[in-house]
């Protein structure tokens, strides 16, 4: 099954390569990072600019939504969104109850195709919000755990957020006791991160089951991070990719990741790097990102690359135990001296890893994708095919590709 998702990562990407045609005029030909080998065809890798700055960006050509038609198209012909909320445009902002509301939808019509049990229907009625009655689909909501209220309220009218958004999809996937489980696995392990351990579970199982889309570049500025407001875009492709039918291995890879993730006993330095890693859950795939805050490239987010540096060499690892990896692209990050090269069986958490279109007899000038090892044979990653960051085990595809590692670490 593993290798079925990884061939299906590929497929994905490519897609996505191919939607970008219809995005905007000819891609630029100097991409820092890539996520796969479709990615990898359009550049990833090549030499960029110093910093962050991109070579080239592409003119704005068809329109930065073309990729969410589909999607749009699906959510208003099954009615899980109204027509004349999708007629408002893929910026229009959905509120909680909207969302909600298609979810409920969704929910039913995955019942029908599928099914599947419809637990909002069936929940009891939860207690008294201010502006949630018992038994209203927002009381049952907040009583499920799929939805957490707003300063003591249901809160109806505010923007679902990106984060609350995810929570509620993996509810409707019958996921959100693999949230709570992956979330006290993540907490237990990193109890220093500062992060809302739920909120991260769950969008590290949305991307795991593609319901996040990468935006190409130069559209950046459209990604969407764990705190803002679902658009029409991204919340239609969200409910048309679990309404159009998600395969059941999808689903068993979700729990899998939430059931048996664990990493081994970790150095004062590994933890501060997984640490850092576990907190950017959420964050977007950017072209050329390196930061989850502003930055040139229109939105906090980062390619694979990008990613590693940001948390190896940005964590707090104090300089003496850094064996800093300040190349910018996964072809120069990765060419290292052959005795340098870390095989699998070797790997220790917090090393680089990088992915190549031949596995270890790859050059550095074929490895196309970049992450960092988690220990136990997980990575963890910025990837385009995830939508952003995610976890994922080196095994199955992924260790087909597996070229080889870096140690980032001097002192564990």
């Amino acid at each position: 099954m593993r290798a079925a998702a990884g061939l299906l990562a590929a497929a994905m990407c490519a897609l996505l390569v191919a939607a970008g045609a219809a995005q905007a005029a000819p891609l630029p030909g100097a991409v820092p990072g890539a996520s796969s080998p479709a990615e990898f065809v359009r550049g990833g890798g090549a030499a960029a600019a110093p910093g962050t700055a991109r070579l080239t960006r592409a003119a704005k050509a068809a329109g930065p939504f073309s990729w969410s038609s589909p999607s749009l198209i699906w959510a208003r012909g099954s009615g899980v969104l109204p027509a004349a909320l999708v007629a408002k445009g893929p910026l229009q902002r959905l509120n909680r109850a909207q969302f909600l509301v298609a979810a409920a939808k969704l929910e039913a019509l995955r019942a029908t195709q599928q099914g599947t049990p419809t637990t909002l229907a069936s929940a009891t009625p939860g207690k008294a919000w201010p502006d949630a009655a018992p038994g209203t689909l927002g009381s049952r909501a907040i009583a499920l755990g799929w939805l957490t209220p707003q300063a003591g309220k249901f809160a109806p009218y505010a923007p679902i957020t990106s984060n609350e958004a995810a929570l509620l999809m993996t509810g409707v996937l019958g996921l959100r006791s693999s949230t709570t489980e992956l979330a006290v696995r993540l907490k237990t392990t990193f109890p220093e991160v500062k992060v809302a351990f739920t909120y991260a579970a769950a969008q590290a199982l949305v991307r795991t089951v593609g319901l996040r889309y990468n935006v190409l570049d130069p559209y950046d500025e459209y990604e969407l991070g764990p705190t803002e407001a679902v658009n029409v875009a991204h919340g239609s492709y969200m409910l048309a990719t679990a309404g159009k039918g998600l395969g059941s291995w999808k689903l068993d890879e979700a729990r899998t990741l939430a059931s048996t993730w664990a990493v081994p006993a970790l150095g004062a330095n590994q933890r501060t790097i997984l640490g850092a890693a576990v907190s950017q859950l959420g964050q977007p795939y950017v072209w050329a990102g390196e930061s989850e805050g502003k930055q040139a490239e229109g939105h906090g987010g980062f390619d694979c690359s990008g990613f590693a540096i940001r948390v190896i060499n940005s964590s707090g690892v104090p300089a003496a135990a850094l064996a800093s990896i300040n190349e910018r692209t996964t072809y120069t990050q990765s060419a290292i001296p052959a005795p340098q090269r870390i095989a699998l069986a070797q790997l220790q958490p917090g090393d680089a890893i990088y992915f190549g279109s031949r596995g270890a007899r790859s050059a550095p000038g074929e490895n196309y994708h970049a992450g960092v090892y988690m220990g136990n044979g997980w990575f963890i990653h910025s990837s385009g095919g995830n939508g952003g960051v995610a976890i994922n085990r080196l095994d199955g595809w992924w260790g087909t590709q597996y070229a080889w590692g870096r140690r980032a670490l001097r002192t564990p």
